[in-house]
């Protein structure tokens, strides 16, 4: 790889930008060399390199960012009027975030499902008997004392999505003000809504604006109908998702009917 590539792609992957690098493995194409390189966005910018021009470049970088919407990495051929082209596509997707302020039952079964979906996960807790490596082996960071304080170390974006599940109410305010002016793209609170009013009123009380406030969650998780805690944790997860697709959370079915998705 070309050092300049090799610095954008290093830079892209750095700021957790996603990008793919294009490969040439086999080709029939005479000014398209083996090992030919190609660095693209999502967008389906070309960063640098090439491998050769015309249609197959151009199929190759829409192949590119159907990789990166997935996030797999595969090998694909093109062919263009007797031509073929052999390429793999390396594809280096951000990771969404997850912070889970608590680590009692519901934040584990949390942290389960978010393990599944690929989600670089921190746990917050002030327990040391719940807040373990055994109890959280995936997790790349666990954090214990002061929930506020160490909320308030968090690198936080419009990547991370935080979800607050703690083992006692008087520890969901205080943390739902450590978080409430970053850009996450998404705040829930595992909280009945009598409890989260007061939450809201006590919030607004101290001067915080309600378009901040209606940003939160509460009562958590999508309406999946389920009671148990798994359920709990997989209607939580399905609301985190339903956000950062901008999805109401209906049944496709309908939706499709309805002629709102294609199918």
């Amino acid at each position: 790889m070309e050092p300049e590539m090799m610095h954008l792609l290093a830079e892209k992957v750095e700021k957790n930008e996603e990008a793919a690098l294009i490969t040439v493995i086999t080709s029939n194409r005479w000014h398209c060399r083996l090992g030919a390189m190609m660095l693209v966005d999502k967008n389906g910018v070309v960063l640098g390199g090439s491998i050769g021009g015309g249609q197959l470049e151009k199929k190759a970088i829409k192949e590119a960012q159907t990789c990166i919407e997935r996030g797999v990495s595969r090998k694909v051929l093109l062919t263009e009027e007797g031509e073929s082209v052999e390429i793999f596509i390396n594809a280096f997707c951000y990771f969404d975030k997850l912070i889970i302020v608590g680590s009692g039952s519901v934040a584990l079964n949390i942290y389960k499902v978010a393990m599944v979906l690929g989600y670089r996960i921190t746990v917050v807790d002030n327990r040391t008997e719940t807040l373990t490596e055994d109890r959280f082996p995936g997790a790349d960071k666990l954090l214990l004392g002061d929930i506020v304080e160490n909320l308030s170390s968090c690198d936080i974006d419009e990547n991370t999505s935080i979800v607050i599940a703690t083992h006692h109410h008087k520890f969901d305010e205080p943390a739902l003000k450590a978080v409430i002016h970053s850009p996450a793209r998404y705040i829930g609170i595992l909280s009945n809504r009598r409890k989260a009013a007061s939450y809201f009123d006590n919030l607004r009380a101290q001067g915080i604006p309600d378009n901040l406030l209606n940003r939160v969650y509460t009562p958590i998780g999508l309406d999946l109908g389920g009671r148990k805690t798994p359920e709990i944790a997989v209607a939580v997860m399905a609301e985190v998702l339903a956000v950062k697709y901008g999805r109401s959370g209906g049944f496709c079915r309908d939706i499709i009917k309805e002629g709102r998705i294609n199918d």
